[in-house]
């Protein structure tokens, strides 16, 4: 798969599942840009961006511009860096339909940091291979549309409640642990 099949597969997947989005291009180019309603999370709306390059596609997933002003107004950037630490090196989960139509897997693994570009993002990554795309083209859909803005609103109260100073880093690892991992149940 190539990335003009790679962009209309997934352009489909968008338009079966009304799914609001918009095309732009980005120094030359092209992406897609989609919004998704949240509940808790700052502003109820997490966004996603998926860059189309010519061997591979890379999905930004990342809290708006109300996520954004929390962490450029907090003092708590260095424990945040500390729980992100922690995040990339366990958090992990399987990404699975809830119709059944195919089995809860890990397929991909997403990076998550802050921006440093001064506008103090915090965003997940993950590189999607168009071949890879091909051979699990649901799986990919769904893990763009419903896994990251579902892994961002899991993290919101330990990432929020780091920035905002109700919780040390430690105690938003014991949260994630309990409440997202689910260690101990």
């Amino acid at each position: 798969m190539n990335r003009i099949e790679a962009f209309r597969c997934f352009e489909g997947y968008l338009k079966r599942n009304n799914i609001y989005y918009k095309k732009s291009f980005d120094l030359g180019v092209p992406q897609i840009i989609m919004k998704f309603d949240v509940e808790n999370v700052p502003g109820s709306y997490v966004e996603s961006c998926i860059f189309w390059f010519d061997d591979v596609a890379e999905v930004r997933t990342y809290y708006n511009a109300s996520g954004m002003e929390i962490c450029k107004e907090s003092n708590q950037r260095d424990e945040l860096k500390n729980l992100l630490n922690f995040i990339n090196a366990r958090v992990f989960l399987s990404c699975g339909d809830s119709n059944g139509l195919y089995k809860s897997a890990m397929l991909y693994t997403p990076r998550m940091y802050m921006t440093e570009d001064g506008f103090y993002g915090i965003t997940i990554t993950t590189v999607v291979n168009y071949d890879f795309m091909e051979v699990a083209q649901l799986e990919t859909a769904d893990y763009i549309t419903i896994y990251c803005p579902e892994l961002l609103e899991l993290l919101s109260p330990a990432i929020f409640g780091v920035l905002l100073g109700v919780m040390t880093a430690k105690e938003a690892v014991e949260f994630i642990k309990a409440n997202v991992l689910k260690e101990g149940k």
